[in-house]
């Protein structure tokens, strides 16, 4: 057996990306989180195998980071799909709850692999199942400007004008909105400090790139302002809100 397939971290998450990727076979490709589920859940894959093939602890804590943000991801990924109609309450629910499972032990492997020392032989690499008083999951769902990042997507799914959209201009504009809110929750989630304001940070020029692309709309009579006006104005309580995180 490879190193990563003992796991059984390993195991749990491709189970999720094989029940995730039937999920999103029957979704509109046109919509952003589409090819964002898929990027996310084979970076969880990736970033575990190759974690798991380093010998140092520096690498395999490197790698293990990357696989953890893409399952905040994934997390954000169903959120979106469900505000966009694709998914139930309860299959997103569902979902989820393999996720917490999965970064459970993605984090107790890395509190295993933090103390790593090199090996000769090829140990069984194994994160624990989580005890009652595991640090709760998913912490950017408790983020006000998480909240409001969601509100932006309900608001674009609702734009009255949003069918007199060039496919482009849609796209550019849905996959800056999605991109907003995938970056507040994996940025969140990030244990380097720079790691962290990075994300943050491309949430923020996202912020900006929408905020653009509606005046685009306007311009080119697609949009009215008083359709962008509030999608606008969430747009400036986000970025207010990541200037200050």
């Amino acid at each position: 057996m490879f190193a990563h397939e003992k796991l059984h971290v390993y195991q749990k998450a491709l189970a999720f990306v094989s029940a995730a990727s039937v999920l999103s076979a029957a979704w509109n490709k046109k919509h952003a989180v589409v090819d964002q589920l898929d990027r996310a859940s084979e970076s969880l894959i990736l970033n575990l195998a190759d974690g798991a093939r380093h010998r140092s602890a520096p690498n395999k804590l490197k790698a293990l980071d990357y696989a953890l943000g893409s399952g905040l991801e994934c997390a954000a990924c169903l959120d979106v799909a469900t505000l966009k109609g694709f998914l139930s309450k309860s299959n997103t629910d569902l979902q989820k709850q393999s996720l917490v499972e999965i970064i459970r032990m993605l984090i107790g492997l890395r509190k295993a692999w933090a103390s790593w020392e090199t090996h000769d032989d090829s140990a069984l690499y194994r994160a624990e199942t989580p005890t009652q008083d595991t640090t709760p999951l998913f912490h950017h769902e408790k983020l006000e400007v998480y909240g409001a990042s969601l509100e932006l997507m309900t608001w674009l799914v609702n734009l009255p004008g949003g069918q007199k959209l060039s496919t482009r201009l849609y796209r550019q504009i849905d996959e800056g909105v999605t991109s907003i809110i995938l970056n507040i929750a994996e940025g969140n989630g990030r244990y380097s400090e720079l790691d962290h304001r990075r994300f943050l940070d491309i949430a923020d020029a996202s912020a900006v790139k929408v905020a653009a692309y509606l005046d685009l709309g306007i311009t080119k009579g697609t949009l009215s302002k008083e359709e962008c006006s509030q999608g606008k104005g969430l747009l400036e309580r986000i970025i207010a809100m990541l200037s200050r995180m």
